[in-house]
């Protein structure tokens, strides 16, 4: 993309803030935004992440600075997170004529949900308090607020661990924002940020988001999904019980009802309520991808109980303990070769599914030609062996997979290349050898 001007920049925010969520339509003003905040501080969406570090901390990642400017090339995340936060600013403004306190954890390199808004619209009464634990960060959103002149909008903004940042003696907070997540509340600290934070909160504040509902499915080829239930939600009350040394709500169980036999598979999914009235459902972005078990991760039917615990630290996730297993014997249970991703790239859903069988205790043999042309594959997106191989084992359905591979790797939006890389795979699978064992 060329320069891009102060004024597109400010066209693009006000189209966002006030137009209908469209991934589609909304897509440009988003490039914008993207290309403007790179060139004023320095982090680029299109860095190479695996050369930037993630922060491991006793409550979750924090992921690099790379891998949060990447999450603003998300459409309807960027956009509905940034109405939902001009929604509950005005609504405070409409309430009163105090001061608006804010604290925002997680920033970012640029703030997202925040600074733009401060910068085309003039909210004198917002008075924010930012922290993130990159030093990178938190110099890039400091460049910003000077670039933007919003310096009378910010009260201080701190280098720290936003589960462990302690507030001055009774300082209380109108809107607490942190968007600090993964699907399913996975690996990041949201839950533990929040729970830590709601002790800022005044009596009459929001968090944002407001509600993030984790529910779980029977599902099918044929019928239609079968709710079963909201396993966990994460809410003021919720985050206050947490902060309160409640856990409960970290483990249970849910009952599969009769009449579900064999057949059906479980699904979990992720609602986020913004506030108000903005929702991301499911497969809007990467936060809703829903989580289908494998067929031979459970075999479920109506009677079982279904088993769960939130665990920590470092990186949490809720691991789900089925009544029945079963291990599958043979390839004819993997996708074809020429299977694709979304992206038209052959090979990988079988390379997934060949990874997740071995961890759950199968044990296939590879094919040479076919473990030459994995090689062949991680050579040509340029990724090193571990990280690919560790992803493959660690994310539990392939649309996860396949949004972390194209995070790693921009290639897969060139169809000449994805066409290369398959003409190049073909050639490594049309040899002839034998087969190695896993």
């Amino acid at each position: 993309m060329e320069h891009v001007s102060d004024s597109e920049y400010k066209n693009a925010v006000l189209a966002l803030l006030n137009s209908e969520p469209d991934a589609g339509l909304m897509a440009p003003y988003i490039s914008v935004l993207v290309e403007y905040l790179a060139t004023t501080t320095g982090i680029s969406a299109h860095f190479d992440m695996n050369e930037w570090n993630d922060a491991t901390t006793d409550q979750g990642v924090a992921i690099s600075p790379v891998q949060a400017a990447k999450c603003l090339q998300e459409t309807l995340r960027s956009q509905k997170f940034m109405q939902g936060v001009h929604s509950a600013i005005k609504d405070k403004a409409a309430q009163s004529d105090e001061t608006i306190q804010v604290l925002y954890a997680g920033t970012g390199p640029y703030a997202t949900l925040l600074l733009p808004l401060l910068s085309v619209l003039e909210y004198t009464q917002v008075k924010a308090t930012l922290i993130d634990i990159h030093p990178e960060n938190v110099a890039a959103v400091k460049a910003l607020i000077t670039h933007f002149g919003v310096e009378d909008n910010i009260i201080d903004i701190v280098c720290a661990d936003a589960t462990q940042w302690q507030a001055s003696e009774n300082r209380l907070f109108d809107i607490i924002i942190s968007e600090t997540m993964t699907a399913l509340l996975k690996r990041e600290p949201q839950v533990f940020i929040f729970a830590h934070l709601s002790q800022y909160l005044k009596p009459s504040g929001v968090l944002i988001p407001e509600e993030v509902s984790l529910k779980s499915w029977l599902v099918d080829d044929i019928n239609p999904d079968v709710l079963l239930g909201e396993f966990f939600k994460l809410d003021l009350e919720h985050a206050l019980d947490i902060y309160k040394g409640d856990r409960s709500a970290f483990s249970g169980s849910q009952l599969i009802p009769e009449g579900f036999e064999t057949g059906y598979r479980f699904k979990l999914t992720t609602d986020i309520k913004v506030y108000g009235t903005h929702y991301l459902t499911e497969n809007e972005c990467s936060l809703n991808i829903p989580l289908t078990f494998l067929p031979h991760k459970a075999i479920l039917k109506g009677g079982d109980k279904i088993h769960y615990d939130y665990v920590t630290p470092n990186s949490a996730d809720f691991v789900f303990r089925f009544p029945l297993k079963v291990i599958p014997t043979s390839e004819q249970e993997l996708s074809s070769w020429d299977v694709t991703t979304s992206n038209g790239i052959k090979l990988v859903k079988r390379i997934y599914e060949r990874s997740q069988t071995g961890k759950h205790g199968g044990g296939l043999s590879v094919p040479d030609n076919e473990w030459q042309a994995q090689l062949r594959l991680v050579e040509l997106l340029d990724l090193p062996l571990h990280s690919v191989m560790q992803a493959l084992f660690e994310y539990e359905s392939f649309p996860l997979f396949e949004q972390w591979l194209i995070e790693h790797y921009e290639g897969l939006e060139n169809p000449v290349a994805v066409n290369t890389m398959n003409d190049a795979l073909m050639d490594c699978l049309l040899s002839k050898s034998e087969n190695t064992p896993v």
